[in-house]
Order: C-alpha cells, then sequence, then structure tokens
C-alpha cells in the first residue's frame, strides 16, 4: 500500500519542538550555555531537528498569503481595512510591510538552526548512518528555506554553514544563481535520505523529509533555474516509481487522511490537540453565521482574509470537480448588508468544534504538481505533444475533458498557467507561477484581472515592474546595511 510522508505535528512534539528550539538553537552565543554538553546522544540530535522542522510552520502559513494576495485568486475581505493582509491584496507593499519582516526571520531561523545542528553533528561520536540522515533531513529544510526567501526576495545572504550573529551582519547579498546552486546542492544531497534508513524506518517516516520530497523540490529548483533537462530527469523518475498518484479530491483535503498517496510533503495540524490550522478562520466569510460554515460552531466565524475571486471562479468549467466540491458560494446578511462571497473548503475541518480545532493541512508539495512541472520541463524540452498527457491526468481527475495534443508550445505555456491556478488555489502558488513567467506575463495577466476585481478599490491599482520582487525588509536594512534593497523599493 502506497503511503505518503509529511510534517504530522501533535501537542506532544509542538511542547517538545518550541522547548528545545529555545533551548537549543535561539541564543545567541551557544558556547557559554554548554552546547557541547548537550549535543551528545543521538536523541539530542533528534530533538535539535525537531525544532529545525517546527520553525518551518509559520514560513509555511506566510507562504499561502505571499502566493495568494496579490494575485488574481484572493482578496480580503472589505471589512478588514487596513494591515499586512490587505497591503498585499491591495498592491500597497512596502518594505516596511510587516510579513516581510517574518517571512525572512522565520526562514533564517530554519536555516541558522541548520547549520548549528550540522556544525555540532560533525564532531559527535553517534552512529554514522543516523548523522547522515540528520544531516540529509536537516539539509532539505534549509534549501526549502532558501527556495522560499529567493522565490521572494531575490538574491539573499548565504550561510552555508554556522556563523555567529555577529558575523551575520557583514554578508551581503548573494546572486540567485549562487542561491540556486546551494538549494541544488542540498536537495542532491538530501535525495539520498531513503538509503540512510532501515527498511523499517522508512516504513514509519510518515513526518520526515524523504527522497521524494528532496527531488520533488529538487525538480521545482530546476525550473526556475531555467535547467528544463534537469528537471525532466529528477521528475521522470518520481512518476516512473509509482509509488505516489492521484487521490479523489475528497480524500486528498480529508483532515483525517493526512498521509494520502498524492501528498509528498505537508504540515498537519491536530483538532484534539488545539494545535489547529492556521486558516480555520481565514477562509469563511466574515461574520459567516453560526453553523453555516462549521455545523459544529455555535458563534459567528470567519475573518474573510483568503476570498475566493468570481473572477478565477468563472475559470472553472461548470463539471469541474474542483468547483463543484471545493468552492461554495454563500449570501447572508451582515452588519445590515448583504455579503455574497465565494470560499473553498481546502482548509474547512467539518468537525471543527470551535475557531481554533481544526486538522487540516497545509500542503506544501504533492503528486499533482509533480505532473504539472514536468510537463512544463516537457514543453520547454521540444515535447509539447508529450505534455499534454500530463496536463490531462490533473484535468481528467478534475472530470474536465483533455486538452488536445496538437496545441503549440506557447498554448501549453499559458494552459499550464491556467491549469496551475485551478489546480493550486488557496495553495500559495499563484503569484510565484506569474512571477516565474516573467515581469510581462505578470503585468499583462493581471491588468486582465484588476478591472474585474470584486473589490472596487482593488480596480484601479496600478502595476509595477518591481513586482517581480517583493522588497527587502526595512528593519534587516537598518541592522544590516550591507544589504542594497530590490529595484522600485
Amino acid at each position: 500500500m502506497k503511503r505518503s510522508t509529511n510534517i504530522y505535528v501533535t501537542v506532544i512534539l509542538l511542547f517538545l519542538f518550541t522547548g528545545c528550539s529555545e533551548r537549543f538553537l535561539d541564543r545567541y552565543h551557544p558556547g557559554t550555555l554548554g552546547y557541547d554538553k548537550l549535543y551528545i546522544t543521538e536523541s539530542d540530535f533528534e530533538a535539535a531537528l525537531s525544532g529545525c522542522y517546527q520553525s518551518i510552520m509559520e514560513t509555511s502559513t506566510n507562504t499561502i498569503y505571499l502566493g495568494e494576495l496579490p494575485s488574481d485568486n484572493t482578496y480580503v475581505s472589505q471589512f478588514q481595512s487596513s494591515g499586512t493582509n490587505v497591503d498585499l491584496d491591495r498592491l500597497g507593499f512596502t518594505a516596511e510591510t510587516g510579513i516581510f519582516s517574518s517571512y525572512w526571520s522565520s526562514n533564517y531561523t530554519t536555516i541558522q538552526r541548520v547549520n548549528l545542528l550540522i556544525d555540532k553533528i560533525a564532531g559527535s561520536a553517534i552512529n554514522p548512518a543516523a548523522s547522515q540522515r540528520i544531516i540529509a533531513e536537516a539539509k532539505f529544510l534549509r534549501a526549502y528555506s532558501y527556495f522560499n526567501l529567493v522565490r521572494v526576495f531575490g538574491g539573499v545572504p548565504l550561510y552555508s554553514g554556522y556563523v555567529e550573529l555577529s558575523a551575520m551582519y557583514d554578508v551581503p547579498r548573494a546572486s540567485e544563481e549562487e542561491v540556486f546552486d546551494l538549494i541544488i546542492s542540498d536537495l542532491s544531497e538530501a535525495s539520498n535520505l531513503d538509503a540512510y534508513r532501515t527498511a523499517e524506518e522508512r516504513a514509519v517516516a510518515g513526518g520526515r523529509a524523504t527522497t521524494a520530497a528532496a527531488q520533488t523540490l529538487l525538480g521545482k529548483a530546476y525550473l526556475w533555474k531555467r535547467d528544463f533537462q534537469a528537471a525532466e530527469n529528477i521528475l521522470s523518475g518520481l512518476i516512473d516509481d509509482g509509488y505516489y498518484g492521484l487521490v479523489p479530491l475528497e480524500t486528498l483535503y480529508d483532515p483525517d487522511q493526512p498521509f494520502n498517496e498524492e501528498i509528498i510533503f505537508s504540515i498537519n495540524y491536530d483538532r484534539a490537540s488545539g494545535f489547529g490550522s492556521p486558516f480555520t478562520n481565514a477562509v469563511v466569510p466574515y461574520n459567516a453565521p453560526q453553523g453555516l460554515v462549521y455545523p459544529n460552531v455555535q458563534e459567528r466565524t470567519g475573518s474573510g482574509l483568503l476570498m475566493i475571486e468570481p473572477y478565477v471562479f468563472g475559470k472553472f468549467a461548470d463539471n469541474d470537480a474542483r468547483k463543484t466540491a471545493l468552492l461554495r458560494q454563500i449570501t447572508f446578511k451582515n452588519l445590515g448588508n448583504i455579503d455574497d462571497h465565494i470560499y473553498s473548503l481546502k482548509y474547512i475541518d467539518a468537525n471543527t468544534t470551535f475557531n481554533g480545532l481544526s486538522g487540516a493541512n497545509t500542503i506544501v508539495l504533492r503528486y499533482a504538481d509533480v505532473l504539472l512541472m514536468y510537463a512544463e520541463a516537457l514543453n520547454e524540452n521540444g515535447q509539447t505533444g508529450n505534455a499534454v498527457g500530463y496536463i490531462n491526468q490533473v484535468r481528467n481527475r478534475a472530470g474536465v475533458d483533455g486538452l488536445p495534443e496538437t496545441l503549440s508550445a506557447q498554448q501549453v505555456f499559458e494552459a499550464l498557467a491556467d491549469e496551475r491556478q485551478r489546480e493550486f488555489l488557496l495553495e500559495g502558488d499563484r503569484w510565484f507561477d506569474l512571477r516565474y513567467r516573467g515581469i510581462n506575463y505578470l503585468k499583462e495577466t493581471m491588468g486582465a484581472f484588476l478591472p474585474n476585481a470584486y473589490l472596487p478599490q482593488n480596480r484601479e491599482l496600478q502595476l509595477f515592474d518591481r513586482f517581480i520582487l517583493f522588497p527587502i525588509p526595512e528593519g534587516q536594512r537598518q541592522i544590516k546595511p550591507i544589504l542594497d534593497q530590490n529595484e522600485g523599493y
């Protein structure tokens, strides 16, 4: 039976992660705290690795907001008049917008924790196989963090090993190419992860990075680097392996089936513990009446931070299961007005009993992405006819007709962007997919959307070339003057 792997977060692990990460990894001067005495046994390093996993939780949440709100996918409720999410939605973000500082810090927290862990394990006496496996998992997490940073900010400071806080101030931004080189190096090593595990360890590895997770992210990194042949090679191996596959949509987003066959890497939340999904309220219309979305919640719910644009809703065929099964339109009276909104069920847990208790997953990597990335690589490598078949696997799962194999390369390029928008709606990909295709494509696509935006105030927004990147956080530039700002900010 096939089984996916992901990060399964329970209340016990969360307390463990938080405690260990603060005790082991967050102080500025580890030598004064006797770190050599803390890093001794394999369980010590496992606890430190858990801290590295824990720190990507905030990152994965903010990736959704960064990938969705500036795009043509979502809007923030008209009842939210200010704040980071409104700045993203209304393309009014600046170097002082809070989410950029949080994103920078959370990713570099992971990187610094990983680097300290690798530094300490190098001189340890733990089992060599365990050491190799822990290092490979840690390097996957470092690569994931740098991949997040380079997509958002472009070139950023590179720390390939542990450095003291004082030394970090003197490291300038590397080029995007240099960042991708480190990402690819880390993921190439992490791609051997399963070889460092026994058969028994592989059988219970749900909750950890795996060879497949590393290879999937590696394929994505190669696409971003425009090394399409390397992307084709690595992604074809994942498909030929046959370990993963597409599952029914109701299974894919079922909070009680977090280890289904399609999910390669995800953050899982625990309904029973109170450490629920961060999107429990965000995907629900503002002040929705009790019982309208969550049958067991006897109070009004919803912050309306991630409402679905009618514009993208109109891109789905009427019989598309991604529309019929995963999207809902509701109308209700709210503060004296009639509200009409579309929301997604991807993060809705029907068994939620109050706002914080939701087991809905945050999916980071899944098999449908492998198929569509592979189609992207094939198309760029002159195999357009073959590429269409992999797009159609995703379309067929949704119950819609396949695309003809006679499409041109440009038509497939555009069809892939549209298919990814429908398939990964609310999974944090859209703005980055537009950025991947270049500023002209981004501006053209957003320019067609803005006159049709749900909120009237969004219909007159301006598009600028600087939107190809987000700004370097101003707070970081103040404490690290060596960092130059992205053009236009």
